[in-house]
């Protein structure tokens, strides 16, 4: 099945199950209301922003602070073009056109967000996908790999995309080999949690490109604004490139810049830190007591991936989400959805933002179900 039939079928279940209740989806990317009644206790929107002209950079001083934040030197805001955009999905059309037009072939090293091969494939970009690294890349990675191959331009997403792993010195090395051998290197931060950025390793550097987009960590969308951050030498592409693809900034994205550049998401960072970690707490707990699930020891952040000790059929796997949707209340997305290979074996992202309740009674409910039907395991 594909992914779309996966969700499709899914929706429509909830279509029909969902009177009266609202069946919870564990892998769903919105937070929960005990979370987002945390945050609006403590977001302070003290700035105004203007409603009537175009904006299509930072304010020099709110540049400064955006860059000082993210983790880049004052040396390096020299070197660098800090370009603000309304979200990370149109920075990374943005980069796709510009790759297109410099005529490099691409890799990506999944999993990526799904927009990054959608988009690809759309605007007919050459690449192809590194698909053997996965969740297990801190222990895995080979830049030899990548160097051997015909790509020009290579694609990593950090924190790994659903898992919330943070690339460790290995890697780190092994990117650097990359940018040392003339390669272009793509660094998608879009859910790096701040503080945790790649910029305070690699700096500024000429083929090296960042995105961000500070609030998405968050989980605050309405708010949320991506910055692009190249080379000087490719400020008249991008600069170019947001003419036609990009355009002004608008009223919210302008109020998301002037909040990161606040102490108030200092204060917003700080509870949500504390508010996914005890849930994550709690998380590991469950799984105490079902071997046959695990949770990487290097999750940090509010997406994690759980990995079964078995690979699923997708119609197993649909039709027992329907079931427990039905039943139960609680269902998952498998992590085919986010990249992950369901031959291999079966896995699911979690939420950690949801309210720690559902997080509990909803997994027993799932890995229950797995464990008493692993007759139909393959």
């Amino acid at each position: 099945m594909t992914d779309y039939e996966i969700e499709m079928e899914l929706k429509n279940a909830l279509k029909e199950y969902g009177g009266g209740y609202e069946p919870m989806n564990l892998s769903f990317w919105n937070s929960g209301s005990d979370y987002k009644a945390l945050l609006e206790k403590n977001l302070r929107l003290d700035v105004q922003a203007d409603m009537f002209d175009y904006h299509y950079y930072f304010p020099e001083d709110v540049e400064e602070i955006i860059a000082q934040k993210l983790g880049f030197s004052a040396e390096d805001r020299k070197r660098l073009y800090f370009h603000p955009l309304t979200q990370s999905t149109l920075s990374i059309a943005i980069l796709s056109v510009l790759l297109l037009k410099m005529r490099v072939k691409l890799g990506i090293i999944a999993p990526a967000y799904f927009s990054v091969q959608n988009c690809f494939d759309d605007i007919k970009l050459p690449y192809m996908r590194f698909d053997s690294f996965m969740q297990d890349i801190n222990a895995a990675f080979d830049a030899d790999v990548l160097l051997n191959s015909d790509c020009a331009a290579f694609f990593f997403t950090s924190p790994v995309n659903s898992c919330g792993i943070y690339f460790n010195d290995m890697v780190k090395v092994g990117i650097q080999k990359l940018l040392d051998a003339g390669k272009i290197v793509i660094l998608d931060e879009s859910l790096c949690i701040n503080g945790k950025e790649l910029c305070r390793t690699f700096g500024a550097q000429e083929n090296l490109m960042y995105i961000y987009s500070p609030h998405k960590t968050l989980g605050i969308q309405g708010i949320k604004f991506s910055t692009l951050v190249v080379h000087k030498k490719f400020y008249e592409d991008i600069d170019s490139l947001n003419d036609g693809y990009g355009g002004s900034l608008n009223y919210s994205c302008q109020q998301g810049y002037l909040h990161f550049a606040s102490p108030n998401f200092d204060a917003c960072l700080a509870a949500y830190n504390n508010f996914w970690q005890e849930n994550l707490s709690a998380v590991r707990s469950v799984l105490s007591s079902y071997p046959f699930a695990t949770l990487s020891p290097e999750a940090f952040g509010h997406y994690v991936m759980i990995f079964i000790d078995r690979s699923f059929d997708d119609r197993f796997v649909v039709d027992a989400m329907k079931r427990l949707l039905k039943e139960h209340g609680y269902f998952v997305y498998p992590g085919s959805m986010q990249g992950f290979d369901a031959k291999k074996q079966f896995c699911f992202r979690i939420n950690l933002l949801l309210n720690r309740a559902d997080l509990e009674r909803g997994l027993k409910v799932v890995l229950d179900y797995l464990k008493n039907n692993t007759g139909e395991a393959k």
